[in-house]
């Protein structure tokens, strides 16, 4: 009885059919084998890096073909020239400017408008206690001046 084997896709030693891992290298034998792919660059879709037609529209994958691309100004990965969009975060490409939508918030509290009337009480009151202030002050300067002066021995002029 011949026992079936399966091809490592890392290193291309032979297993067990029904191993999962590779008993050379420890490969994943089962299930779906990653390969790499192209991107398209007339339609975007996705092909197996070996081909040299897209599978989808037909046009030409490598060789002659270069692919320009776009670097995205948010997160720094490659897009297709024409695209608009980036195609890993979805910020605008177009010009290179990156538009934010803003937006707008709401205050936090709700400001009520005041209305501010000058009151008179307010300013008569503050002119009184300033009137009645440089009284006091004075009052108290034309005493010391009224005492320096008697002892000293000076007298007012008569007949100013």
């Amino acid at each position: 009885m011949e026992q079936q084997t399966t091809t490592c896709p890392s290193c291309g030693s032979q297993n067990a059919a029904d191993q999962q891992f590779c008993g050379s290298c420890g490969a994943k034998l089962a299930g779906e084998v990653e390969q790499q792919t192209t991107t398209c660059p007339s339609c975007g879709s996705q092909n197996a890096a070996d081909q040299q037609f897209c599978g989808s529209c037909g046009a030409k994958l490598a060789g002659e073909v270069e692919q320009q691309t776009t670097t995205c100004p948010s997160c720094g990965s490659q897009n297709a020239a024409d695209q608009q969009f980036c195609g890993s975060c979805g910020a605008r490409l177009a010009g290179g400017v990156q538009q934010v939508p803003t937006r707008v918030m709401e205050p936090l509290v709700n400001r009520q408008q005041i209305e501010v009337k000058p009151t008179w009480g307010l300013t008569w009151g503050l002119f009184w206690r300033l009137l009645l202030l440089s009284l006091v002050i004075g009052g108290v300067l034309y005493l010391i001046a009224m005492i320096v002066m008697l002892a000293f021995g000076f007298t007012y002029p008569i007949g100013f």
